[in-house]
């Protein structure tokens, strides 16, 4: 039996991932299962889902706690999420980022491998620039560097139960497929990201809106960071004046800078910048 864990952000495509992948598998004569780990999410918010690969039927019904291979759809969340926790030596750990698989953080003992997806998902027209929809991309990446589908399987998938943009969306797939980039597993020795569990808040009784939002770190929310060009800048503080979360604070020489705990990427402060002094960049 292969398992497979999926990280995403709320309207990425991770819980359709996972299904597409598990449609793809059963045209491909293999026994499938897949499900999601429904909680609070809302778009941008970090997603879990699950995938079971095998040549008899699966009789398990739990969650992957210990998975061969894991997909990140987002690469900001190998900063924010423990998606590696319990991914077992010799797995692959795939991740969507323009980096080469080398320079991806893991533990020594897991292949790597990458793919620019966001590139090819926006090529092709897949969701928007603030949240491009990377399923089918990273997909295509899973069969080649994982081999537990075909390509031709995936087509098929996106065929049958992708209503929207099916050609795009196998496309994008066949692109993934062609461009992703391995890499072994770490130098021997080579230490292993640590993790660092993320301390509780406690919540006073009464409604949410009643803690401040300082106090709430947001930033495994977040698809898009808000880069500030100082050399634009004419420190008006409309950034400052409409962020929701309390991000913005300023240097000794009045300048804002963006507060990466509590940013979640809304992108207010660059709509609202008179001068367009800030951008929004995808991060990895």
């Amino acid at each position: 039996m292969i398992e497979i864990r999926f990280h995403g952000r709320g309207g990425q495509g991770a819980v359709i991932a996972s299904e597409l992948l598990a449609q793809a598998a059963f045209l491909d004569g293999r026994e499938p299962q897949s499900f999601p780990f429904f909680g609070v999410e809302r778009r941008g918010a970090p997603v879990t889902a699950f995938a079971r690969l095998d040549d008899r039927p699966i009789q398990l019904r739990t969650s992957i706690e210990h998975p061969d291979v894991v997909v990140v759809l987002d690469p900001g969340l190998l900063r924010t999420t423990p998606v590696t926790d319990g991914l077992k030596a010799g797995g692959l750990l795939l991740v969507n980022s323009k980096l080469p698989p080398e320079e991806i953080a893991a533990p020594a003992s897991v292949r790597r491998a990458t793919v620019d997806a966001t590139r090819i998902a926006l090529a092709h027209g897949l969701g928007t620039a603030s949240t491009p929809i990377v399923n089918t991309a990273i997909l295509g990446a899973l069969a080649k560097a994982a081999g537990v589908v075909s390509l031709a399987a995936v087509g098929r998938a996106i065929d049958q139960f992708v209503p929207a943009r099916p050609e795009e969306n196998r496309t994008a797939s066949a692109d993934g497929f062609a461009s992703v980039r391995l890499a072994g597993p770490m130098e021997h020795g080579a230490p292993a990201p640590p993790h660092r569990p993320t301390p509780l808040i406690t919540v006073p009784d009464g409604p949410l809106a009643t803690t401040p939002s300082s106090t709430l770190h947001t930033a495994a929310w977040r698809t898009l960071t808000p880069v500030i060009h100082l050399e634009k800048c004419t420190r008006c503080n409309f950034c400052w004046k409409f962020c929701p979360d309390d991000a913005i604070g300023f240097d000794a020489n009045g300048f804002p800078v963006v507060r990466l705990d509590y940013c979640k990427g809304c992108g207010i402060c660059a709509e609202e910048c008179p001068p367009g002094t800030i951008e929004m960049v995808a991060e990895g």
